[in-house]
């Protein structure tokens, strides 16, 4: 009898250690299903910065494109990390993806890892920046954004400070901030175009800000150290929205502020923007107008950024496009909704 339990014991460990292996290499193939069925994505959007509204918005509207024309798109976040935006780009190269769309952080540092991606036929294209290499770049004129965000800025500043709207009307000198982005050659040129504009304008005191600033947390430790010396400033104007929105977000906590008498003017614009903009007229918000890029003309029609955005992704993925190498985004001063 013990001779029978000990043999069925036996019996039943070496059953348990076979079904054990004979599982293990299906384990195996399961694991391996998700990157299989990565290769099916269509279009490959790589951020700079989701929480940036803009940048935010923009990826999200292509997304919601390409899924209801039933393409896959994937969004990644490089977080405001340049070398984690290189990874995210390797990433969706090791994917097999058809497209890739990419706003850069750093468009000094993209060549190598676009040039794979196009020795692997994927089409790249670039916004915002220009990185040398690419299928197609999507951009518009930085400098003369940067002189518009300085010229609504001037038109608030007569509307407010003169009695006839004139230069020889103003009955201050008013002081003008300008924070500034140098990150890139396209930050660069639009920040010259604010400061350029305004200080050409010569009846401002105009004092550019030492720290720099490209997200809402930069901006407001810039103005928060800039307020010590500057606290008599009327106007201020930074490089993009994000900015802007620390900025606003400083002053507005403040108390014994006549915020009628104070204005912010940047550039991006997404529908979270507009949000703070609108509520500038009843001066619930000091920032009162931004630059929008509205989206390149096509063969005489004015397409959306988002819809062209889409678009030119689309057509490089199935091999239709067919608008050139370069698109120059047409952009408009925008203000609170009437």
């Amino acid at each position: 009898m013990k001779k029978t339990i000990a043999l069925l014991l036996v019996l039943s460990l070496t059953l348990l250690t076979f079904a054990a292996c004979s599982q293990a290499p299906a384990s195996s193939e399961t694991a391996e299903q998700p990157a299989a069925a990565s290769t099916s994505v269509d279009i490959g959007l790589v951020a700079t910065d989701t929480t940036n509204p803009f940048i935010g918005w923009l990826t999200g509207e292509v997304k919601a494109q390409a899924e209801a024309d039933g393409l896959t798109c994937q969004i990644a976040d490089a977080a405001g990390n340049a070398t984690k935006q290189i990874e995210l780009m390797e990433n969706f190269i090791a994917m097999g993806v058809k497209a890739i769309g990419i706003w850069p952080l750093d468009p000094n540092n993209l060549q190598d890892v676009i040039k794979r991606a196009q020795d692997q036929g994927i089409k790249v294209l670039v916004g915002g920046t220009d990185t040398g290499i690419y299928d197609v770049m999507m951009n518009m004129n930085q400098y003369n954004c940067g002189e518009q965000i300085s010229e609504m800025g001037i038109d608030w500043l007569l509307k407010t400070f003169s009695t006839d709207g004139t230069e020889a009307g103003l009955t201050i000198k008013p002081k003008v901030v300008v924070i500034k982005y140098t990150g890139t050659i396209d930050s660069t040129n639009r920040s010259n175009g604010i400061i350029d504009k305004i200080t050409n304008w010569g009846y401002a005191d105009v004092v550019v800000a030492q720290g720099e600033a490209i997200t809402a947390s930069e901006a407001r430790t810039v103005m928060e150290n800039m307020w010590q010396q500057n606290s008599d400033a009327c106007l201020i104007m930074t490089y993009n929205a994000d900015s802007a929105l620390g900025v606003n977000e400083y002053i507005m906590g403040m108390s014994g502020i006549d915020f009628s008498k104070m204005a912010i003017f940047s550039g991006d614009n997404s529908d979270p923007i507009m949000e703070i903009i609108n509520l500038s007229p009843s001066n619930q918000s000091i920032f009162r107008g931004t630059m929008s890029i509205v989206g390149p003309s096509i063969d005489g029609e004015q397409i959306d950024l988002p819809v062209a955005t889409y678009q030119a992704l689309k057509g490089l993925a199935d091999g239709t496009y067919s608008w050139g190498s370069q698109i120059t985004d047409t952009i408009a001063k925008t203000y609170p909704a009437e």
